[in-house]
């Protein structure tokens, strides 16, 4: 029965590991590929600017809220913003559970 709680244990080291590799990869690529960033930067400029008109219609209060949005999420916290925005990518897909299920399988 103890062998059992050990091996849960791992479980949850390795999908704490996978995760956090997941994570980290977007912002290596980007500082590897400087490419991979500037489609990113393009590809969160439009998903910024959609959302923010899609919650608040079009007119000037959109366009201020979406370039403040813009300026911290796209250009002073990319990296962060890439690693977050990969995450909710993956979950949103059921990405996790499918990571969490490969490895569960791996340590038996």
């Amino acid at each position: 029965m103890e062998l059992m709680k050990e091996q849960r244990g791992n479980v949850l080291i390795f999908i704490i590991i996978g995760i956090l590799i997941i994570l980290i990869l977007p912002p290596i690529i980007m500082h590897v590929f400087p490419m991979a960033g500037l489609v990113f930067q393009i590809l969160m400029i439009f998903i910024i600017y959609s959302t923010v008109r899609g919650y608040m219609g079009e007119g000037p209060l959109t366009i201020i809220i979406s370039g403040i949005l813009i300026y911290f999420l796209v250009f002073k916290y990319r990296d962060i913003t890439a690693s977050l925005w990969v995450f909710q990518l993956l979950l949103g897909i059921q990405f996790i559970s499918v990571l969490v299920w490969g490895i569960g399988t791996r340590i038996r």
